[in-house]
């Protein structure tokens, strides 16, 4: 048994590694060579104004006197630039937002392993291609583009992250530190003439991060009147950065200025999913080479929000947010970021048809560059017979589509080339995608193999260990060696393939763990043969209908991955098994508690996800928990089984000390944030003692069955009280008494059946 366990923990580890080498395995490739537009650029600087956590709607909706809720910004778009919605994609991080933005690349998904906070692979950025950035704002943030930039030109000015408070006081305070920054570094540059050279340079970029409207909205929810008073003072802030900033460079026009924000948020203040508050995000853009705004007669939007925002009549023009990065390296004639993705928005350029055309041509050499860089190590790690490559972009494919743009744009067909342009760009990536997970079915496949092999080898372990259904077999010993000799040959010509084409380590141990698994199970032939037979002995009515009811669970499981109702139906449809199944007549009882629990349960998947705190539900969570521990306590002092000892009580008491603990916590700190006096120091202590004791009390409990189930229970529902907010306080209650119901029902059927001649099992040891 012992390896057994090590042998499951082995597997199950190589499976969830498997995941982040098949599906979260870095797409960034290196060795391009910079594209640059080769015509003078229409900006010298460029003002990135970075609204962390800023909703469109947010932004663009009218109060409720009908007046905007950020007047400056309002009158830009009505005035003086172009406006859209800057579409995100999941997840909808602070960090993945602000890759995008700069760099032009979605976030690389390998850095999910340091949960969004650092990318394992350097990358170029819009700030490492400019001749100096300065940035002002979060230490979350900006050190991440420093820290990737080559040479000492992306300087950085950062708040202590202790200011990042969400629960003690207003957070506008983060955005007027970083305005007051900003106004400070101006005046000092006019005595510093380094300082005052470099800011009158070209392709320079100011970045200003406001984390303000974020936090507020995490604190206090995006509705609240703190996250929309942090709106106003963003927009007084910018209008006072940019009216200094062109006065700073005399008025000449050479500046231009782009404000967005990284993600949107929920209305309960959450945001990294994907719904339309999380991902639409605002974006207005004005400023030296921007288009002004244009006037049309109607336009659609599938999100209808146009006419709430009263801005039907102005065009609206959208576009993915990696699209930012090219932007921003058209406007100050830098370098198109190496690993961006981005499409350049032309409709946002108030430029020449030529301009456009070659800055169009730019974007689409520098994606085909790293189609071609990520083709060639593809090329590179496989055999050449089987290599297959993306025949739309084949080497004859891009040298025609490069000839026939240049053509175009010599002949000056502007409108020609950019179409062509379009259609290189996103033949490449698909290319890019296609290259990146070429390997994903192979290993796919070879993963899947060996978790059917690994679970059909744990069912035959279970029939053979816990029911009667097989005989014992006397061993073959000879067709055994002929068997182990059979699947070592076989993996040794796995580890041949892997190795002439120089595959990574991990591609080894994902394509050879199938021979030991099913090794394992073709060792078990006997137990599949005496199943079989007893199978076949059944009634082909019964066998059929067990199957179907198999496959309809699997269906119902692999359904509620795409709607959550699906599991409500799968339980409704386990209330009624025991009716079904006649158990109802031995236990009527038991039977109607478990179809209660069921239609219960049931109801979890049907609740909203988000929602506003309801504090007083997870407080009656925690008082049930307490008053169920009462009457389990008071069962067990009245009972007189050789079980109960005064450790096993005073396991219990300390337990339900921690669930009281926990439930004051919870109201404790709801209130004290509520009135913004922060999160108390007492109830931190409180919660990192109980997430430690709980684990080291649980292994304390009594070995008897249900014991161990409630002392599991308890300690559980102490961490998990911390965590919630609502109703989900209450489904660990629901989920843990349909368990214990489960198991007399469990038994129940075993002896109704006759499948089992064992005791009913009581403790674990």
């Amino acid at each position: 048994m012992p390896i057994f366990i090590l042998a499951s923990l082995l597997v199950h580890c190589v499976f969830l590694v498997s995941i982040f080498d098949i599906y979260f395995s870095s797409p960034l490739v290196h060795g391009m060579t910079p594209q640059q537009t080769p015509l003078p650029p229409p900006a010298k600087r460029l003002v990135l104004f970075v609204a962390d956590g800023l909703r469109a709607d947010s932004l663009y909706e009218l109060n409720s006197s009908g007046m905007p809720q950020a007047p400056y910004l309002r009158g830009i778009l009505e005035n003086n630039g172009s406006w859209g919605i800057s579409h995100t994609r999941v997840p909808t991080e602070s960090r993945p937002g602000h890759v995008a933005l700069i760099a032009g690349f979605y976030e690389d998904v390998s850095a999910v392993a340091k949960g969004w906070k650092e990318n394992p692979v350097e990358f170029d950025s819009v700030f490492n291609e400019s001749k100096y950035t300065w940035s002002w704002g979060s230490p979350d943030i900006l050190p991440m583009f420093a820290k990737g930039a080559t040479g000492d030109h992306v300087y950085t000015f950062c708040y202590a992250a202790e200011s990042e408070d969400f629960g003690a006081q207003d957070a506008a305070k983060l955005d007027i530190w970083v305005f007051d920054h900003v106004k400070s570094f101006f005046n000092s540059s006019r005595s510093n003439q380094t300082l005052f050279s470099a800011l009158n340079e070209e392709k320079v970029v100011l970045f200003l991060h406001l984390l303000g409207i974020d936090t507020n909205g995490h604190a206090h929810r995006p509705n609240s009147r703190e996250y929309k008073e942090n709106i106003k003072k963003v927009d007084e802030g910018v209008k006072e950065i940019a009216s200094m900033i062109d006065s700073f460079y005399g008025n000449d026009g050479k500046t231009a200025f782009i404000l967005t924000s990284d993600h949107g948020m929920t209305d309960w203040g959450s945001h990294g999913a994907g719904h339309p508050s999380e991902t639409l995000t605002p974006l207005i853009v004005w400023g030296a080479g921007i288009n002004y705004p244009q006037r049309v007669p109607s336009q659609f939007f599938e999100d209808n929000f146009l006419k709430e925002w009263k801005l039907e009549n102005l065009k609206r023009l959208d576009i993915n947010q990696a699209d930012i990065a090219p932007l921003m390296a058209s406007l100050i004639g830098v370098p198109f970021p190496l690993n961006s993705v981005g499409t350049l928005p032309l409709e946002y350029l108030n430029n020449s048809a030529h301009f456009k055309a070659e800055s169009m041509f730019t974007n689409a050499v520098q994606i085909l560059e790293q189609f071609k860089v990520k083709m060639s190590q593809k090329k590179k790690t496989t055999l050449s017979f089987l290599f297959t490559p993306f025949k739309p972009l084949s080497d004859s494919e891009q040298i025609n589509f490069l000839k026939k743009i240049r053509l175009y744009i010599q002949q000056q067909k502007y409108y020609e080339a950019v179409s062509l342009c379009k259609t290189l760009i996103n033949l490449a990536l698909e290319g890019l995608s296609y290259y990146h997970t070429y390997d994903r079915l192979f290993l796919g496949l070879s993963i899947t193999m060996g978790f059917v092999g690994w679970m059909t080898y744990v069912i035959l372990v279970i029939i053979k260990t816990h029911t009667n259904l097989t005989r014992t077999v006397p061993t073959n010993n000879k067709k055994s060696t002929v068997l182990f000799y059979s699947f070592a040959f076989a993996g040794m010509i796995i580890a041949f393939f892997l190795l002439i084409q120089a595959c990574p380590w991990t591609y080894y141990i994902y394509c050879l763990l199938p021979v030991p698994v099913w090794y394992a199970v073709v060792r078990e032939i006997p137990v599949i043969q005496d199943l079989a037979t007893n199978v076949v002995s059944l009634h082909i009515g019964q066998c059929i209908g067990f199957l179907l009811v198999c496959i309809l669970g699997i269906e119902i499981l692999v359904f509620s991955f795409f709607y959550r109702s699906a599991l409500s139906v799968g339980l409704v449809v386990f209330a009624g098994w025991p009716v079904i199944t006649q158990l109802w007549v031995q236990a009527k009882t038991r039977v109607l508690i478990w179809a209660l629990l069921c239609v219960l349960l049931a109801l979890f998947p049907l609740m909203p996800v988000g929602r506003e705190p309801n504090i007083p539900l997870v407080i009656a969570a925690g008082l049930l928990t307490l008053l169920i521990s009462c009457f389990s306590l008071a069962s067990l002092w009245r009972s007189e089984n050789k079980y109960r000892i005064n450790e096993d009580l005073k396991v219990y008491f300390y337990q339900m000390l921690s669930i009281a603990l926990s439930t004051y916590v919870v109201s404790s700190t709801h209130d004290s944030l509520k009135n913004k006096l922060g999160l108390p120091v007492l109830n931190q202590i409180i919660s990192w003692m109980t997430l430690v004791s709980s684990p080291m009390l649980l292994l304390l409990s009594s070995t008897f069955l249900f014991q161990r189930l409630f002392s599991i229970l308890l300690s559980l529902m102490s961490t998990y009280l911390l965590l919630s907010t609502g109703y989900e306080a209450l489904f660990p209650l629901t989920l843990f008494g349909l368990m214990f119901v489960w198991i007399n029902m469990e038994q129940e059927a075993l002896q109704h059946y006759g499948l089992s001649l064992k005791p009913k099992v009581t403790a674990l040891d």
